[in-house]
């Protein structure tokens, strides 16, 4: 198998302007079909797939994934990846091994997803010992699309799951409409997706200017592309290959596609990893509080302890914007397991800090009020609470937090009834 090389002499961005400067001229005389088909096996290093009256194209290459780092310890664990189940819920529990793993990716001809759109491209890979295999379906036109989603459909009958990046919102669905125009069946319909989108959302969002594919490729796999096909031009190159069937125009959209799969995998690796080892892969303040936060709204607090104990601990704590949440939420997370009296600790160490948000007050005079009914330290945090928003009141009469002034005056006057007052 034969690695796409990038080292040729114009790229796809340079042809493309090179055509729009040209005058408009008559349609140039296309080659005959079995000429066209040569000069594509021949430039593109690809394979025909052929029945009846209909064509398309596979090409086939592989990756070496035993370079990354995290490639031994998957190895090593049989490429079962159960921690994935702690940032998604797109797998059920048990399905979790990476070889049984199909991802895919398209590249279509237009981003609208209705009717008129077609996925041109279809690109899968999938583990195979140490490498990656990636097979791309290349439509030569329009008409053979009923073989390509037939070949597809023949592939995917190895695998247990789909992954991709941002295929739930648009490859997916695309694909399956596609099946659903030409009156076919696919197994789309009942194998679990695993979108990679939202797991990385859940872990970088906070740190990194997107959470695109290109931008964890460039952030956390330290990858940089050079000379990769921008997305919005993909659909036009494919149009020109249409027009003037010029193969290498094609060259560049190829690559794009393999990269695209080949870094999901690479990506899959590392989310898995963070899941399993969370602070031996993450070092990034924010990174560990956003994993902390999920963690906890999904109910597993055990896992959130550890997160936010990191966080509190560090020198810069105190300073960071994240503090104040981080320590709620650690305060909630210990109330949740059972230990109220380390929840109040903490709640007490943020109002010593003259932290006096109400939401911080409201959880602390709860403590004292239903905990251990030390009804006097509740009516001291609550009038504390109080006197805070009053005087913010004055300062800013927009502010959200004075939503809490009626609670708090509320549970002032049942305190002091509880201390006959």
């Amino acid at each position: 198998m034969l690695f796409f090389d990038i080292n040729y002499d114009m790229n796809i961005r340079d042809k493309l302007a090179r055509l729009d400067s040209v005058p408009v001229s008559p349609e140039p005389e296309l080659p005959a079909e079995d000429v066209w088909i040569e000069q594509l096996q021949r430039e593109l290093d690809i394979q025909v797939l052929r029945d009846a009256r209909s064509f398309v194209l596979l090409k086939e290459n592989s990756f070496p994934v035993y370079n990354d780092p995290l490639f031994d310890d998957l190895r090593a664990r049989g490429f079962a990846m159960p921690s994935l189940q702690r940032i998604s819920s797109d797998l059920p529990p048990g399905l979790d091994n990476l070889r049984r793993a199909v991802f895919i990716d398209t590249e279509t001809t237009g981003l609208a997803g209705g009717a008129g759109t077609y996925a041109f491209l279809i690109g899968i890979g999938h583990l195979e010992l140490d490498h990656m295999v990636v097979r791309q379906y290349l439509l030569p036109d329009f008409g053979h699309e009923w073989l390509m989603l037939n070949a597809l459909e023949q592939a995917l009958g190895g695998f247990a799951y789909t992954v991709s990046f941002n295929g739930k919102s648009f490859d997916i669905p695309l694909l399956k409409n596609r099946y659903v125009l030409n009156r076919m069946i696919t197994s789309l319909e009942d194998m679990p997706h695993l979108d990679l989108l939202h797991a990385a959302r859940r872990i970088w969002r906070r740190r990194l200017p997107a959470c695109d594919l290109q931008s964890l490729e460039r952030y956390i796999l330290n990858i940089t592309r050079d000379n990769d096909l921008p997305g919005e031009l993909v659909p036009q190159a494919y149009f020109e290959f249409i027009r003037k069937r010029e193969a290498l125009l094609l060259r560049d959209v190829l690559e794009h596609n393999y990269y695209d799969i080949v870094h999901m995998a690479l990506l899959t690796f590392k989310i898995a990893a963070v899941c399993e080892a969370p602070l031996a892969h993450l070092t990034h303040p924010p990174d560990i509080f956003s994993l902390a936060k999920y963690d906890y709204q999904n109910g597993r607090f055990s896992d959130t302890l550890p997160l936010l104990e990191q966080l509190l601990n560090s020198p810069e704590a105190h300073r960071n914007e994240w503090y104040r949440e981080s320590a709620c939420l650690l305060s909630m997370a210990y109330k949740r397991l059972g230990d109220p009296e380390r929840a109040r600790d903490h709640l007490q160490e943020l109002l010593d800090r003259n932290l006096l948000q109400p939401d911080i007050i409201e959880a602390l005079a709860k403590h004292y009020e239903h905990h251990t009914h030390d009804y006097q330290a509740a009516r001291e945090v609550v009038e504390r609470g109080m006197r805070y928003l009053e005087m913010l009141r004055q300062l800013d009469s927009r502010s959200p937090w004075l939503r809490y002034l009626p609670r708090l005056r509320h549970r002032h006057q049942r305190l002091l009834r509880k201390l006959g007052e």
